[in-house]
């Protein structure tokens, strides 16, 4: 999110929008009755984006998210890179020292930003895949208990 100004929030564009991610036989197209043919006519229709095959989305989500996980454990060790002090406080040693900081923040802004990147395309993969989370899963569990329970069903 970016403030436009004081208060007002506006969206960032992503990366991926107006690409969509098409997998041809993801058990999402097939539990819609969508053919195989029909995900890539229809994915070839709207112009720009990707098509994969159910291995190749399997292999780029397993790259994306080992690619995502490196850059999330390297969080921690670029933050305190731009932590540093100057072992002495004499004109020399202060200005190597921020030079140093300046370099590491930097690299910390593009770690963090790659791992923006790879955990929107581990989403986008994951959707595009069909792959429920199992927050959702157990949501769906959750109400299908209450709905089953007895209790409340005038509410429902």
């Amino acid at each position: 999110m970016v403030e436009s100004a004081p208060g007002q929030a506006i969206e960032t564009t992503r990366w991926l929008t107006g690409l969509p991610i098409t997998v041809v036989g993801a058990a999402m197209n097939v539990a819609q009755g969508v053919s195989d043919a029909a995900a890539v006519a229809s994915a070839t229709k709207a112009g720009a984006g990707f098509t994969l095959s159910p291995d190749e989305a399997r292999s780029l989500l397993e790259r994306a998210k080992r690619l995502r996980d490196n850059a999330g454990a390297m969080r921690a060790e670029a933050i305190s890179l731009t932590q540093l002090t100057p072992p002495a406080q004499d004109p020399g040693s202060t200005g190597f020292n921020q030079q140093a900081v300046n370099a590491f923040t930097a690299g910390k802004d593009a770690n963090e930003r790659m791992y923006q990147y790879m955990t929107e395309l581990v989403d986008r993969l994951e959707k595009a895949m069909g792959i429920v989370r199992e927050s959702d899963g157990h949501a769906a569990t959750d109400v299908k208990a209450i709905g089953n329970s007895g209790e409340d069903k005038e509410m429902i």
